[in-house]
């Protein structure tokens, strides 16, 4: 069903904290002037004409990914906790802006398993936000607690893993991407099509298990003490709750008494 103009009015009206705003202006204003640096260096000759194509596509990739936490707001009709806005706004930059369009991943060969392990950390937090939401009528304990963080943990690992097969898609339909890191392995491609590689496992599957580890490190590292936390004081789940904004009901008018009526 299409929302109609009023409800979309109403969501857009509501009071955000300016410095969300501010956070993913100032990302945006970076974007763009990553995005001029890519045109002045392919002008000048820097970089390639694939390498050029690749940046522009990571870059719009980028501004979907920073926005994609307030366009999941509009559609559920919730408001997350500022810190998880602001820091999923931070690291859809950090991972596709920086380091790609930047080109981070190259000099810091690191970069890659540093946000991997941070996602473990951010998509945990936000998979305590869906539990709570799914069992926000279920009476507080610690049969409660333990279902959120379960909830939780397999969350973040969702998400990790959807993560890899869009590395994996992207680089089996364009040959000439390396989201996986399978060049990195080739000594000698042969005219069949086939190549000898240096790791018998070749380097893309150490790449996307290496990615999956410390995901679930990262992930692992959040979610115990929050156990432990949340089992001393329930109450402080709340703190990773996501926030209706669904539209006040309007007060219902009282019919007119009959003396009334008679007046």
């Amino acid at each position: 069903m299409e929302k109609s103009p009023a409800k979309i009015k109403n969501f857009f009206s509501q009071k955000r904290n300016i410095a969300a705003l501010a956070v993913w202006g100032a990302l945006f204003a970076a974007l763009v002037g990553g995005v001029i640096m890519c045109i002045v260096q392919y002008g000048a000759g820097a970089i390639n004409f694939a390498d050029f194509k690749h940046r522009l596509f990571y870059s719009f990739l980028c501004l979907v990914m920073m926005s994609a936490v307030y366009i999941a707001e509009l559609i559920l009709r919730v408001r997350f906790s500022l810190s998880l806005e602001i820091a999923l706004s931070v690291f859809a930059f950090a991972a596709l802006a920086m380091g790609t369009v930047f080109a981070v991943y190259k000099l810091i060969p690191a970069w890659d398993k540093v946000l991997h392990t941070l996602s473990g950390v951010l998509f945990s937090a936000a998979g305590l936000g869906v539990a709570l939401a799914f069992l926000k009528n279920q009476p507080t304990g610690t049969r409660k607690v333990l279902a959120v963080i379960f909830i939780g943990f397999l969350v973040s690992l969702a998400v990790g893993y959807i993560w890899e097969i869009y590395e994996y898609t992207v680089d089996s339909l364009f040959p000439s991407y390396d989201c996986q890191r399978w060049k990195a392995a080739i000594i000698e491609s042969f005219p069949d099509g086939t190549y000898l590689v240096n790791d018998r496992r070749g380097s893309a599957i150490v790449d996307t298990m290496g990615d999956m580890i410390v995901n679930l490190i990262g992930t692992v590292a959040f979610l115990v003490p929050m156990t432990v936390l949340f089992i001393k004081q329930p109450q402080r789940m709340e703190l990773f709750a996501f926030r209706s904004l669904r539209k006040k009901k309007q007060p219902v008018l009282e019919e007119p008494t009959d003396n009334a009526t008679n007046e």
